[in-house]
């Protein structure tokens, strides 16, 4: 039977956001059994949860678990997923009973897990920065992009044909730029990026045109529900800010505080509470200051990877050990 090492509150009630209609989010650690671990059978992520139809909310109260192997909660807090970072600085008050010693090691080395690159967290901030903001620069790249699309209009010509203008317009439209990049085979290739889409040279004009007519057409929707503030979704967005507040200060001090300290204010998003607008804006500005303290930030490149392989293989050397 896999032996539990931490169990903790997480989700709303660990960021300190939770309403009286709130669910139990639960995440927890465990060691697989010494069968498992023999045979290479160990599961690596087991979720208990009831199943659900489509679109089907939790109910308030209803408890949801997580279960992550040793192992795998390593990896993915050293690629810096947003969920291994919660639970690696959940204060104690968080668990549900008390964890095994070995999580009091794993505390003791957090640091060898963090990176300035905290992937999941920029990444994640850029994502949604990209998808819900609004910002007017965006807006007029992707319409210039469609309108030299439009005007060269070709189902088979390549994108590669209109490479000068193209590249006049990169000179002269934030978030619009030319990048190289290569194929399994070799080859160069260049990608012509407008608001995160990118588009191969080798593209046809007509894909190329179709990929900025749903860019457009998608911020002009965007655009009416910043006006109606209808079918917004406000949970998202709360995810959002919150994600780029942790990234800030893990960037600045290698540590993430619960519950958060702008708790408040990702309460109000997440209740709708607040222009969609200023909150498109919010995310936006986020993202600059994630992008600034990743540059600035003093932790390392690389998490060390020798000591997770070390930790480990020594957990798992004794669970097949006590077993015998």
């Amino acid at each position: 039977m896999a032996r539990q090492i931490l169990r903790i509150q997480f989700g709303s009630h660990l960021y300190g956001t939770s309403t009286p209609s709130s669910d139990f989010d639960v995440k927890s650690i465990f060691v697989p059994d010494a069968r498992s671990i023999l045979l290479q059978r160990a599961k690596r992520v087991v979720n208990d949860q009831r199943p659900k139809a489509e679109k089907e909310k939790n109910y308030a109260g209803e408890v949801e678990e997580e279960r992550f192997s040793l192992q795998r909660f390593l990896e993915l807090a050293s690629e810096g997923q947003t969920v291994a970072l919660d639970v690696l600085f959940a204060p104690a008050w968080a668990a549900t009973e008390p964890p095994a010693p070995e999580w009091g090691e794993i505390i003791a080395n957090r640091h060898r897990l963090l990176t300035r690159k905290s992937a999941a967290f920029i990444g994640y901030a850029r994502q949604q920065a990209n998808k819900y903001g609004i910002r007017g620069s965006r807006v007029a790249a992707s319409r210039a992009a469609l309108k030299l699309l439009a005007d060269a209009f070709s189902s088979t010509d390549k994108l590669a044909t209109l490479d000068v203008s193209i590249r006049a317009l990169c000179d002269t439209h934030e978030h619009m730029a030319l990048h190289e990049d290569r194929t399994p085979h070799g080859q160069t290739v260049i990608l012509w990026e407008v608001c995160n889409r990118k588009m191969p040279f080798t593209a046809s004009i007509k894909n190329a045109h179709d990929i900025m007519k749903r860019l457009v057409d998608e911020y002009g929707k965007r655009a009416l529900m910043a006006e109606s503030q209808q079918g917004v979704d406000w949970k998202a967005l709360s995810h959002a800010v919150r994600v780029g507040s942790q990234a800030i200060e893990l960037l600045d001090t290698g540590f993430v505080t619960f519950p958060l300290p702008n708790a408040a204010h990702v309460l109000e998003i997440k209740q709708g509470k607040l222009p969609y607008q200023e909150v498109a804006a919010e995310i936006e500005d986020l993202l600059v200051r994630v992008e600034a303290a990743a540059a600035r930030s003093a932790l390392p490149d690389e998490p060390d990877l020798e000591w997770i392989d070390d930790f480990v293989a020594s957990v798992y050397r004794t669970e097949v050990l006590g077993a015998v």
